[in-house]
Protein backbone atom coordinates (compact mmCIF):
# COMPACT_ATOMS: atom_id res chain seq x y z
CA UNK A 1 0.00 0.00 0.00
CA UNK A 2 1.50 3.42 -1.12
CA UNK A 3 2.23 5.67 1.87
CA UNK A 4 2.05 9.25 2.57
CA UNK A 5 6.02 9.52 2.11
CA UNK A 6 5.25 7.61 -1.54
CA UNK A 7 3.09 10.06 -2.48
CA UNK A 8 5.35 13.31 -1.47
CA UNK A 9 8.03 11.41 -3.43
CA UNK A 10 6.01 11.22 -6.16
CA UNK A 11 4.93 15.24 -5.88
CA UNK A 12 8.56 15.83 -5.47
CA UNK A 13 8.90 14.13 -8.78
CA UNK A 14 6.23 16.04 -10.75
CA UNK A 15 7.79 19.46 -9.47
CA UNK A 16 10.32 18.64 -12.21
CA UNK A 17 8.21 18.98 -14.82
CA UNK A 18 7.32 22.88 -13.55
CA UNK A 19 4.01 24.62 -14.80
CA UNK A 20 2.41 23.66 -18.02
CA UNK A 21 -0.19 25.60 -19.57
CA UNK A 22 -3.48 25.19 -20.45
CA UNK A 23 -7.13 22.90 -19.27
CA UNK A 24 -7.00 20.07 -21.78
CA UNK A 25 -5.10 17.79 -18.93
CA UNK A 26 -7.27 18.47 -15.74
CA UNK A 27 -10.72 18.23 -18.25
CA UNK A 28 -9.07 15.20 -19.21
CA UNK A 29 -8.35 13.81 -15.71
CA UNK A 30 -11.49 14.91 -14.29
CA UNK A 31 -13.51 13.47 -17.25
CA UNK A 32 -11.40 9.95 -16.16
CA UNK A 33 -12.31 10.50 -12.52
CA UNK A 34 -16.56 11.02 -13.21
CA UNK A 35 -16.42 14.64 -13.15
CA UNK A 36 -16.00 14.76 -9.14
CA UNK A 37 -16.30 18.44 -9.44
CA UNK A 38 -20.04 18.78 -10.44
CA UNK A 39 -21.08 16.15 -7.30
CA UNK A 40 -21.21 19.46 -4.62
CA UNK A 41 -21.97 22.98 -5.16
CA UNK A 42 -18.10 25.27 -5.51
CA UNK A 43 -17.35 28.91 -5.08
CA UNK A 44 -14.50 29.99 -6.87
CA UNK A 45 -11.91 32.52 -5.35
CA UNK A 46 -9.02 34.49 -7.03
CA UNK A 47 -6.93 37.67 -6.73
CA UNK A 48 -3.20 38.23 -5.72
CA UNK A 49 -3.73 38.65 -2.15
CA UNK A 50 -6.17 37.85 0.61
CA UNK A 51 -7.37 34.37 -1.29
CA UNK A 52 -6.58 32.09 1.73
CA UNK A 53 -7.97 34.33 4.00
CA UNK A 54 -11.28 34.95 2.28
CA UNK A 55 -11.55 31.45 1.55
CA UNK A 56 -10.89 30.34 5.45
CA UNK A 57 -13.85 33.01 6.14
CA UNK A 58 -16.15 32.32 4.05
CA UNK A 59 -15.90 28.09 4.72
CA UNK A 60 -16.15 28.63 8.36
CA UNK A 61 -19.50 30.86 7.63
CA UNK A 62 -21.00 27.93 5.69
CA UNK A 63 -20.32 25.63 8.04
CA UNK A 64 -22.13 27.58 10.78
CA UNK A 65 -24.87 27.44 8.18
CA UNK A 66 -24.61 23.24 8.97
CA UNK A 67 -23.43 22.69 5.79
CA UNK A 68 -20.53 19.99 5.38
CA UNK A 69 -17.73 21.91 3.50
CA UNK A 70 -14.54 21.14 1.49
CA UNK A 71 -11.64 23.86 1.25
CA UNK A 72 -8.67 23.49 -1.25
CA UNK A 73 -5.91 26.17 -0.53
CA UNK A 74 -2.50 26.73 -1.53
CA UNK A 75 0.57 26.74 -0.80
CA UNK A 76 0.57 24.93 2.67
CA UNK A 77 2.60 25.33 5.09
CA UNK A 78 3.74 22.70 6.80
CA UNK A 79 2.02 19.75 5.06
CA UNK A 80 0.35 19.20 1.96
CA UNK A 81 -3.08 17.77 4.57
CA UNK A 82 -3.54 21.39 4.84
CA UNK A 83 -4.46 22.08 1.21
CA UNK A 84 -7.45 19.79 1.60
CA UNK A 85 -10.06 20.40 4.62
CA UNK A 86 -13.59 19.20 5.26
CA UNK A 87 -15.11 21.11 7.97
CA UNK A 88 -11.90 22.57 8.69
CA UNK A 89 -10.24 19.28 8.80
CA UNK A 90 -6.98 18.41 7.43
CA UNK A 91 -7.37 15.31 4.94
CA UNK A 92 -5.80 12.05 6.87
CA UNK A 93 -2.49 11.34 5.90
CA UNK A 94 -3.66 7.82 4.37
CA UNK A 95 -6.42 9.78 2.75
CA UNK A 96 -3.90 11.97 0.76
CA UNK A 97 -1.73 8.92 -0.31
CA UNK A 98 -4.91 7.16 -1.70
CA UNK A 99 -6.23 10.27 -3.55
CA UNK A 100 -2.64 11.11 -5.15
CA UNK A 101 -2.31 7.56 -6.16
CA UNK A 102 -5.63 7.29 -7.65
CA UNK A 103 -4.75 10.11 -9.71
CA UNK A 104 -1.60 8.60 -10.80
CA UNK A 105 -2.68 4.96 -11.39
CA UNK A 106 -5.32 6.96 -13.78
CA UNK A 107 -2.59 8.14 -15.81
CA UNK A 108 -0.66 5.20 -16.00
CA UNK A 109 -3.69 3.84 -17.10
CA UNK A 110 -4.18 0.68 -14.48
CA UNK A 111 -7.01 -0.06 -12.41
CA UNK A 112 -7.02 1.32 -9.29
CA UNK A 113 -9.97 0.88 -6.67
CA UNK A 114 -10.31 3.11 -3.70
CA UNK A 115 -10.65 1.68 -0.27
CA UNK A 116 -13.78 1.70 1.52
CA UNK A 117 -13.95 2.29 5.46
CA UNK A 118 -13.34 -1.56 6.06
CA UNK A 119 -9.87 -1.37 7.75
CA UNK A 120 -8.96 2.31 7.18
CA UNK A 121 -9.19 5.22 9.00
CA UNK A 122 -11.30 7.04 5.97
CA UNK A 123 -15.11 7.04 6.29
CA UNK A 124 -15.07 7.18 2.34
CA UNK A 125 -18.67 6.58 0.77
CA UNK A 126 -18.98 3.85 -1.86
CA UNK A 127 -18.44 4.78 -5.37
CA UNK A 128 -19.22 2.93 -8.48
CA UNK A 129 -16.80 4.50 -10.82
CA UNK A 130 -13.51 3.70 -8.30
CA UNK A 131 -12.88 0.59 -10.45
CA UNK A 132 -12.96 1.82 -13.40
CA UNK A 133 -9.57 1.68 -15.82
CA UNK A 134 -8.51 5.24 -16.83
CA UNK A 135 -7.26 6.08 -20.32
CA UNK A 136 -3.56 7.16 -20.75
CA UNK A 137 -2.96 10.80 -21.31
CA UNK A 138 -0.65 12.09 -23.73
CA UNK A 139 0.76 14.49 -21.48
CA UNK A 140 1.19 13.82 -17.84
CA UNK A 141 -0.83 16.10 -14.95
CA UNK A 142 1.11 18.72 -13.70
CA UNK A 143 1.69 18.74 -9.52
CA UNK A 144 -0.67 21.67 -9.34
CA UNK A 145 -3.53 19.79 -11.55
CA UNK A 146 -2.71 16.11 -9.80
CA UNK A 147 -3.36 18.25 -6.57
CA UNK A 148 -6.44 19.57 -8.01
CA UNK A 149 -8.00 16.65 -9.06
CA UNK A 150 -7.49 14.77 -5.49
CA UNK A 151 -9.12 17.58 -3.35
CA UNK A 152 -12.22 17.52 -6.50
CA UNK A 153 -12.47 13.63 -5.59
CA UNK A 154 -11.96 13.66 -1.99
CA UNK A 155 -14.59 16.09 -1.85
CA UNK A 156 -16.75 13.54 -3.84
CA UNK A 157 -15.96 11.07 -1.82
CA UNK A 158 -16.42 12.47 1.66
CA UNK A 159 -19.95 13.76 0.25
CA UNK A 160 -19.79 17.84 0.63
CA UNK A 161 -22.34 20.09 0.14
CA UNK A 162 -20.22 22.76 -0.65
CA UNK A 163 -16.79 23.36 -1.77
CA UNK A 164 -15.10 26.95 -1.57
CA UNK A 165 -12.02 26.11 -4.05
CA UNK A 166 -8.99 28.97 -4.29
CA UNK A 167 -7.30 29.55 -7.33
CA UNK A 168 -3.47 28.39 -7.59
CA UNK A 169 -2.08 30.81 -10.35
CA UNK A 170 -4.00 33.59 -11.95
CA UNK A 171 -7.51 32.10 -12.97
CA UNK A 172 -8.07 31.56 -16.80
CA UNK A 173 -5.59 28.50 -16.93
CA UNK A 174 -5.66 27.81 -14.12
CA UNK A 175 -6.94 23.93 -13.28
CA UNK A 176 -9.34 24.87 -10.65
CA UNK A 177 -11.01 26.77 -13.63
CA UNK A 178 -12.88 23.64 -14.56
CA UNK A 179 -15.90 24.29 -12.17
CA UNK A 180 -18.84 26.15 -12.13
CA UNK A 181 -19.57 27.97 -9.13
CA UNK A 182 -22.72 29.26 -7.66
CA UNK A 183 -19.98 32.50 -6.80
CA UNK A 184 -17.23 33.73 -8.14
CA UNK A 185 -14.79 35.99 -6.20
CA UNK A 186 -11.91 37.95 -7.10
CA UNK A 187 -10.43 39.78 -4.00
CA UNK A 188 -8.01 41.98 -5.24
CA UNK A 189 -5.47 42.47 -8.96
CA UNK A 190 -1.75 43.56 -7.92
CA UNK A 191 1.28 42.85 -9.77
CA UNK A 192 2.51 39.51 -9.08
CA UNK A 193 3.90 36.40 -11.22
CA UNK A 194 4.52 38.93 -13.69
CA UNK A 195 6.74 36.65 -16.00
CA UNK A 196 4.04 34.22 -16.23
CA UNK A 197 0.53 36.69 -16.25
CA UNK A 198 1.82 39.73 -17.57
CA UNK A 199 1.82 43.13 -16.85
CA UNK A 200 -1.37 44.51 -14.70
CA UNK A 201 -4.11 44.58 -17.84
CA UNK A 202 -3.21 40.65 -18.33
CA UNK A 203 -3.31 39.73 -14.78
CA UNK A 204 -6.59 41.63 -14.02
CA UNK A 205 -8.10 39.52 -17.60
CA UNK A 206 -6.59 36.68 -16.41
CA UNK A 207 -8.31 36.62 -12.82
CA UNK A 208 -11.77 37.68 -14.38
CA UNK A 209 -11.21 34.39 -16.55
CA UNK A 210 -12.98 32.82 -13.65
CA UNK A 211 -16.22 34.58 -13.99
CA UNK A 212 -18.99 32.13 -15.61
CA UNK A 213 -21.80 33.31 -17.23
CA UNK A 214 -24.93 34.09 -15.56
CA UNK A 215 -22.39 33.16 -12.12
CA UNK A 216 -22.35 36.48 -9.39
CA UNK A 217 -19.35 37.73 -9.06
CA UNK A 218 -17.89 39.96 -6.03
CA UNK A 219 -14.50 41.23 -6.04
CA UNK A 220 -12.55 44.32 -3.97
CA UNK A 221 -10.60 45.47 -7.26
CA UNK A 222 -10.21 49.01 -7.63
CA UNK A 223 -8.77 51.07 -10.37
CA UNK A 224 -7.93 49.80 -14.34
CA UNK A 225 -8.51 46.07 -12.89
CA UNK A 226 -11.81 46.75 -11.98
CA UNK A 227 -12.79 48.47 -15.33
CA UNK A 228 -11.68 45.06 -16.58
CA UNK A 229 -13.26 42.98 -14.55
CA UNK A 230 -16.78 45.07 -14.95
CA UNK A 231 -16.40 44.81 -18.87
CA UNK A 232 -15.97 40.56 -18.34
CA UNK A 233 -19.04 40.37 -15.94
CA UNK A 234 -21.18 42.37 -18.26
CA UNK A 235 -20.31 40.63 -21.30
CA UNK A 236 -21.11 37.46 -18.86
CA UNK A 237 -23.94 38.68 -17.53
CA UNK A 238 -23.06 38.07 -14.47
CA UNK A 239 -24.30 40.22 -11.79
CA UNK A 240 -20.85 42.27 -9.91
CA UNK A 241 -20.73 43.08 -6.23
CA UNK A 242 -18.39 45.75 -5.58
CA UNK A 243 -16.49 45.75 -1.84
CA UNK A 244 -14.98 49.25 -1.85
CA UNK A 245 -14.86 49.67 2.10
CA UNK A 246 -13.25 47.86 5.07
CA UNK A 247 -15.43 45.95 7.33
CA UNK A 248 -15.85 46.81 10.73
CA UNK A 249 -16.28 43.54 12.81
CA UNK A 250 -14.44 41.99 15.37
CA UNK A 251 -12.18 39.18 13.10
CA UNK A 252 -10.16 36.47 14.88
CA UNK A 253 -7.09 37.28 12.10
CA UNK A 254 -4.67 40.05 12.81
CA UNK A 255 -4.03 42.58 10.82
CA UNK A 256 -5.58 45.40 9.17
CA UNK A 257 -5.81 44.07 5.98
CA UNK A 258 -8.36 41.56 7.26
CA UNK A 259 -10.91 43.54 7.38
CA UNK A 260 -11.61 44.15 3.56
CA UNK A 261 -10.90 40.44 3.44
CA UNK A 262 -13.71 39.87 5.98
CA UNK A 263 -16.18 42.72 3.96
CA UNK A 264 -15.42 40.84 0.81
CA UNK A 265 -16.16 37.47 2.75
CA UNK A 266 -19.31 38.94 4.39
CA UNK A 267 -20.88 40.39 0.72
CA UNK A 268 -20.45 36.76 -0.24
CA UNK A 269 -21.77 35.05 2.65
CA UNK A 270 -25.42 37.66 2.30
CA UNK A 271 -25.13 36.65 -1.54
CA UNK A 272 -25.21 32.84 -0.30
CA UNK A 273 -28.26 33.36 1.84
CA UNK A 274 -25.79 32.70 4.95
CA UNK A 275 -27.80 34.38 8.26
CA UNK A 276 -25.97 37.04 9.94
CA UNK A 277 -25.50 35.35 13.31
CA UNK A 278 -23.26 32.75 11.61
CA UNK A 279 -21.57 35.26 9.91
CA UNK A 280 -20.96 37.33 13.33
CA UNK A 281 -20.12 33.52 14.78
CA UNK A 282 -17.63 32.45 11.97
CA UNK A 283 -15.32 35.60 12.04
CA UNK A 284 -14.99 35.50 15.71
CA UNK A 285 -13.67 32.18 15.52
CA UNK A 286 -11.54 31.32 12.17
CA UNK A 287 -8.02 30.91 11.95
CA UNK A 288 -6.02 31.42 9.32
CA UNK A 289 -1.99 30.71 10.00
CA UNK A 290 0.58 32.60 9.15
CA UNK A 291 -1.48 35.92 7.97
CA UNK A 292 -0.42 38.12 10.87
CA UNK A 293 0.22 36.14 13.02
CA UNK A 294 0.89 37.49 16.44
CA UNK A 295 2.82 34.58 18.66
CA UNK A 296 3.81 35.85 22.01
CA UNK A 297 7.43 33.76 23.24
CA UNK A 298 9.69 33.79 25.99
CA UNK A 299 12.28 36.06 23.60
CA UNK A 300 9.39 37.86 23.39
CA UNK A 301 6.51 39.04 20.48
CA UNK A 302 7.11 37.62 16.99
CA UNK A 303 5.26 38.29 13.84
CA UNK A 304 4.65 35.61 11.09
CA UNK A 305 2.76 37.21 8.25
CA UNK A 306 3.03 35.45 4.30
CA UNK A 307 3.28 38.46 2.18
CA UNK A 308 5.11 37.49 -1.06
CA UNK A 309 4.77 40.39 -3.30
CA UNK A 310 4.44 44.00 -3.18
CA UNK A 311 1.14 44.23 -2.53
CA UNK A 312 1.09 42.00 0.58
CA UNK A 313 4.79 43.67 2.01
CA UNK A 314 2.23 47.62 1.89
CA UNK A 315 -0.43 45.56 3.67
CA UNK A 316 2.10 44.02 6.79
CA UNK A 317 4.04 47.19 6.64
CA UNK A 318 0.54 49.05 7.54
CA UNK A 319 -0.27 46.52 9.99
CA UNK A 320 3.13 46.98 11.45
CA UNK A 321 3.29 50.39 11.84
CA UNK A 322 -0.32 50.74 13.55
CA UNK A 323 0.38 47.86 16.15
CA UNK A 324 3.79 48.54 16.40
CA UNK A 325 4.89 51.58 15.55
CA UNK A 326 7.91 51.94 18.22
CA UNK A 327 10.70 49.65 19.12
CA UNK A 328 13.77 48.35 16.79
CA UNK A 329 12.31 45.32 14.32
CA UNK A 330 14.48 42.47 14.07
CA UNK A 331 13.38 40.26 10.50
CA UNK A 332 13.62 37.05 9.05
CA UNK A 333 13.22 37.44 5.61
CA UNK A 334 13.52 35.21 2.44
CA UNK A 335 11.74 35.18 -0.83
CA UNK A 336 11.63 33.81 -4.20
CA UNK A 337 13.71 34.87 -7.17
CA UNK A 338 10.99 35.26 -9.13
CA UNK A 339 9.02 38.03 -7.02
CA UNK A 340 9.89 41.69 -6.88
CA UNK A 341 11.92 41.46 -4.05
CA UNK A 342 13.63 44.72 -4.59
CA UNK A 343 10.46 46.57 -4.29
CA UNK A 344 9.34 44.34 -1.46
CA UNK A 345 12.78 45.71 0.51
CA UNK A 346 11.68 49.19 -0.14
CA UNK A 347 8.35 48.83 1.25
CA UNK A 348 9.06 46.64 4.28
CA UNK A 349 12.08 47.90 6.14
CA UNK A 350 13.00 50.73 7.82
CA UNK A 351 16.70 52.34 8.59
CA UNK A 352 17.39 50.88 11.63
CA UNK A 353 15.70 47.22 11.32
CA UNK A 354 17.91 44.04 11.68
CA UNK A 355 17.57 41.52 8.56
CA UNK A 356 18.42 38.12 8.43
CA UNK A 357 18.32 36.72 5.41
CA UNK A 358 17.55 33.29 4.64
CA UNK A 359 16.41 30.99 1.97
CA UNK A 360 12.68 29.35 1.41
CA UNK A 361 11.89 25.86 0.98
CA UNK A 362 11.73 26.18 -2.95
CA UNK A 363 14.07 24.97 -6.04
CA UNK A 364 12.96 29.05 -6.59
CA UNK A 365 14.31 30.81 -3.61
CA UNK A 366 16.52 33.51 -4.35
CA UNK A 367 19.71 34.25 -3.42
CA UNK A 368 20.62 35.21 0.16
CA UNK A 369 24.05 37.47 -1.28
CA UNK A 370 21.44 38.77 -3.39
CA UNK A 371 18.70 39.99 -1.10
CA UNK A 372 21.54 40.89 1.04
CA UNK A 373 22.78 43.70 -1.63
CA UNK A 374 19.69 44.91 -2.11
CA UNK A 375 19.03 45.57 1.91
CA UNK A 376 22.55 46.91 1.43
CA UNK A 377 21.78 49.67 -1.05
CA UNK A 378 18.73 50.95 0.85
CA UNK A 379 21.13 50.96 4.04
CA UNK A 380 19.33 48.33 6.03
CA UNK A 381 21.43 46.23 8.01
CA UNK A 382 21.51 42.37 7.26
CA UNK A 383 23.20 38.62 7.14
CA UNK A 384 22.69 35.47 5.50
CA UNK A 385 22.03 32.64 7.19
CA UNK A 386 21.38 29.70 5.23
CA UNK A 387 20.42 27.55 7.78
CA UNK A 388 16.82 28.18 8.52
CA UNK A 389 17.26 26.79 12.30
CA UNK A 390 20.53 28.85 12.97
CA UNK A 391 18.94 31.82 11.41
CA UNK A 392 15.50 31.40 13.45
CA UNK A 393 18.12 30.90 16.72
CA UNK A 394 19.55 34.30 15.42
CA UNK A 395 16.15 35.65 15.16
CA UNK A 396 15.03 35.09 18.95
CA UNK A 397 18.01 36.09 20.25
CA UNK A 398 18.13 39.49 18.57
CA UNK A 399 17.28 42.63 20.51
CA UNK A 400 14.34 43.31 18.62
CA UNK A 401 11.45 44.40 20.15
CA UNK A 402 9.48 42.93 17.64
CA UNK A 403 10.76 40.00 15.73
CA UNK A 404 9.00 39.16 12.25
CA UNK A 405 9.13 36.58 9.58
CA UNK A 406 8.11 37.17 6.09
CA UNK A 407 8.19 37.08 2.81
CA UNK A 408 7.53 34.22 1.04
CA UNK A 409 4.78 31.37 2.53
CA UNK A 410 7.64 28.79 1.82
CA UNK A 411 9.84 30.70 4.38
CA UNK A 412 7.30 30.95 7.16
CA UNK A 413 6.08 27.14 6.15
CA UNK A 414 9.82 26.07 6.99
CA UNK A 415 10.70 27.93 10.39
CA UNK A 416 7.38 28.58 11.99
CA UNK A 417 7.61 25.40 13.50
CA UNK A 418 10.96 26.26 15.30
CA UNK A 419 8.74 29.17 16.67
CA UNK A 420 5.86 27.56 17.95
CA UNK A 421 7.68 24.58 19.57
Amino acid sequence: METYKDALEYLNWLCVFGIKEGLERIKALTAALGEPQNFYRTIHVAGTNGKGSVCAMLAEMLKAQGLKVGLFTSPHLESYCERIKVDGVNIPEDDFAEMIFRIKNCQDSNAHALRTNAGTSSDFISDSSATAVCPLFKSGATHFEVLTAAAFLYFKLRAVDVAVIEVGLGGTLDSTNVITPELSIITNVARDHENILGDLDNIARNKAGIIKANVPTITGATGKPLEIIRAVAKEKNSTLYEVTAPANVKVNLRGDYQQLNAAIAIKAAQVLGIDGAAIEASLARVEWAGRFEVIETAAGVVVIDGAHNPHGAAALRQSLDKNFPRGKRSWLFGALKDKDFDAMIKILFRADDLVIVTPPDSERAADTETLCKCLRKCGVECVAVEDNFAAVERLMNSSGDVKIIAGSLYLIGAVRKFVIA
